[in-house]
């Protein structure tokens, strides 16, 4: 009896062992999921087809670009990346939806949305689901100071629109009318509001603010209520689509009036669809299209040879969200959250610039006013 006594009071190495060999393998599987052979799987969402699809496009053609070549060097820790992409549609409800596909399909981060008003859709689900998120273009200031999984690479509406409001000023525009889009309200309505606290501050006036993209209006209407007051300049809050249909209007009544449109507009298609009409429009944009520095020129190249086209502003943002996502991914520790290893990621170069996360996410880009001057944009 003794023996047996002795014999089951002493320590049983094996199952104590097996349970610790087990808890390594629970955490990382939920590091890199179930199968660590398998690929790293990043969701991106943006629209990706309709008016204004050129700016979902042109991201995601991006990340096609930088994730071929994060695989042709061995992908992430042996891993090779694979992006699962969904058309959010602009419908909020549509890109709820595809939150929670994502988090089915074990998507390790999500890429997106470029709209304002999606993004304040997605914000309680991606934190419900513990996604991170990084949104290349989002910039409603309502998103900043949030402790929570939604990283953005842009500035917010309140830089953005300050900076409109100023160079009105500068310019002698004391009147204003502006035209906002009513599909994307979360960045139409905050970017007014942030271009009106300085525009009043400095003695201008906004004589105008009509909504479009309702049921109730149409542009020849809504061209013809923002002349109505006779204002010094016109700024559309618009995707590039709508600002070029909106221009065309004008100027069928005014070939001279100034006209301004926001940093989201800075596609090709503003060009391309508006032609005349938008000869002379400024607009803010987040990156310099001519920039010479060897980095972004290489990007400018694979990219042209890749897709045929002229990369965008929706195209630099997104391979620089790309560029942090990577670097966080093959830095952190395997009990560090992804979010994070991202906002104590030390800088990273950019395309462009340093790009960096502050303690709640928020990134912050370098702007630049440019004009449209023979079919091109160039710096102011």
């Amino acid at each position: 009896m003794k023996k047996q006594e002795d014999h089951a009071s002493r320590p049983v190495k094996g199952p104590r062992f097996s349970i610790r060999l087990c808890t390594i393998a629970a955490a990382a599987m939920m590091l890199f999921g179930c199968d660590n052979s398998g690929p790293i799987k990043i969701g991106f969402i943006a629209g990706i087809s309709g008016d204004g699809a050129d700016t979902g496009i042109a991201a995601l053609h991006a990340l096609e670009l930088a994730v071929e070549q994060v695989n042709e060097q061995g992908g992430i820790r042996g891993r090779k990346l694979e992006i699962i992409a969904r058309d959010d549609q602009k419908n909020p409800e549509t890109a709820k939806a595809a939150v929670r596909e994502f988090k089915e399909l074990g998507v390790t981060a999500i890429i997106g949305p470029i709209i304002s008003s999606v993004g304040m859709a997605m914000l309680p689900v991606v934190n419900e689901l513990d996604i991170v998120t990084i949104s290349p273009t989002a910039s409603a200031a309502e998103f900043t100071g949030l402790r929570d999984n939604f990283f953005r690479m842009n500035s917010t509406t309140r830089e953005n629109a300050d900076a409109y409001a100023r160079r009105n000023i500068d310019k002698g525009r004391m009147r204003i009318s502006l035209a906002l889009d009513g599909e994307n309200e979360a960045f139409t309505e905050s970017w007014y509001r942030e271009f009106l606290l300085t525009f009043d501050k400095l003695g201008g006036r906004v004589v105008s603010k009509v909504w479009f993209n309702t049921a109730d209006t149409t542009k020849p209407d809504v061209a013809r209520q923002l002349l109505a007051d006779k204002p010094d300049a016109i700024i559309f809050v618009a995707n590039g689509v709508d600002s070029a249909e909106l221009a065309k209007e004008i100027r069928k009544t005014d070939q001279d009036i100034p006209l301004s449109t926001a940093e989201w507009a800075g596609t090709e298609q503003l060009i391309t669809l508006g032609g005349d009409a938008v000869e002379g429009m400024e607009l803010l944009q987040t990156y310099d299209r001519y920039a010479t520095n060897p980095r972004y020129q290489k990007f400018v190249a694979d990219y042209r040879n890749k897709f045929n086209e002229q990369p965008g502003y929706t195209s630099v943002l997104a391979y620089d969200a790309m560029t942090v996502l990577v670097a966080a991914l093959e830095t952190r520790t395997p009990d560090q959250p992804l979010s994070d290893a991202l906002a104590t990621l030390p800088p990273q170069q950019g395309l462009h610039q340093e790009l960096m996360f502050d303690q709640f996410g928020d990134g912050k880009r370098n702007a630049y006013f440019v004009k449209i001057k023979n079919g091109q944009f160039i710096l102011e």
